[in-house]
């Protein structure tokens, strides 16, 4: 078999391809024994994001959900679902091969951008683009047109997810925002928050295998200065729960918090477009591939990651595995 594989060969699977994390990916599912009468069952979807419209990469992606339906929720694409710009635009939920779970979807710089020299998007545009398939969803939109902002409770797994918009509308997805996440604290949910961008600049990076060590900030600003931390950040400050922040957008992975203490986590790029990736994206090899199985389980203030495709950098450092408690801030385990 010639390498790299061809285009018009066909990949192998993606579930054998990454059989060595299968165990990973069942035990971050369980609970601890019945006997601990926890309350709360273990959460565990899919995140990936910079998809930019490549058609293979989703339907792999589909096809690891389909195989592990039982084990995962739902997945959640924090963004750039369009390659450059809307001209650059493919349809996967309609043109790919159906997924068994619901895929979530939010915005990305790209998908804002209307042609190649980047003219800003009209918002209903956009939400046509993105949110035209939203089958089982079970979320909650904030009121107004065209809305590209939502949560979804998960109340047997005690967690909320509080998806964002980095690109419209800002002070009416603050104020309801606020209001989302005092009702959180009120009901006691732990809260995940996502947009395709970090809730502010990372100012305290953790020693971990799910963190490039690349000085990327030395070739391009990653700085982020969305209008969501301090929201965030008072929730936290006045005893509510927050998991961590989702993002996507700098395709290579991040871990780290903000000078306010909001953990952020960004995945590589599930294109394998890899310039901005910490290695080479080999179609034929696993490191074509790349996303997060995350897990949660709020009885132990427990954060799982599980990387299913690229899982090694060029220095050779390897990412599969990551337990981290977000209560206490420490790390269990990073395989």
């Amino acid at each position: 078999m010639k390498f790299p594989m061809p285009l018009d060969q066909q990949m192998p699977s993606i579930v054998e391809q990454n059989r060595d994390v299968e165990t990973f990916v069942v035990q971050a599912s369980a609970a601890r024994t019945i006997y601990f009468k926890d309350p709360f069952v273990p959460l565990q979807f899919v995140h990936f994001a910079d998809v930019h419209y490549e058609t293979e990469n989703w339907e792999r992606i589909v096809e690891y959900i389909n195989y592990y339906e039982d084990l995962i929720s739902f997945a959640l694409h924090t963004g750039d679902y369009c390659k450059s710009c809307q001209e650059a635009y493919v349809d996967l939920y309609n043109v790919c091969k159906p997924c068994s779970r619901p895929i979530l979807n939010c915005v990305g710089n790209h998908d804002t951008c209307l042609n190649r020299a980047y003219d800003p998007s009209p918002k209903s545009v956009t939400h046509s683009l993105l949110f035209n398939r939203m089958d089982g969803w079970d979320v909650t939109f904030m009121p107004g047109e065209s809305s590209m902002t939502y949560y979804k409770d998960i109340p047997e797994s005690n967690v909320r997810l509080i998806v964002l918009d980095c690109y419209y509308d800002f002070e009416e997805q603050i104020a309801w925002l606020k209001a989302v996440l005092d009702e959180a604290k009120e009901k006691g949910y732990h809260v995940i928050t996502a947009s395709h961008e970090f809730s502010h600049t990372l100012t305290r990076l953790e020693d971990v295998s799910f963190q490039s060590v690349d000085p990327f900030s030395e070739i391009a600003s990653e700085a982020s200065e969305k209008p969501f931390e301090d929201t965030i950040a008072d929730f936290k400050d006045a005893g509510g729960i927050h998991i961590c922040h989702l993002a996507g957008h700098y395709h290579h992975d991040r871990f780290g918090y903000t000078a306010r203490g909001v953990l952020n986590i960004a995945v590589e790029s599930a294109t394998h477009w890899p310039f901005w990736c910490d290695g080479k994206r080999v179609r034929g090899t696993r490191t074509f591939d790349c996303f997060n199985v995350v897990s949660v389980d709020v009885n132990q203030n427990l954060l799982k990651l599980v990387r299913v495709g690229n899982n090694c950098d060029h220095y050779l450092r390897q990412k599969r595995a990551l337990c981290y408690d977000y209560k206490n801030q420490t790390v269990i385990a990073d395989n």
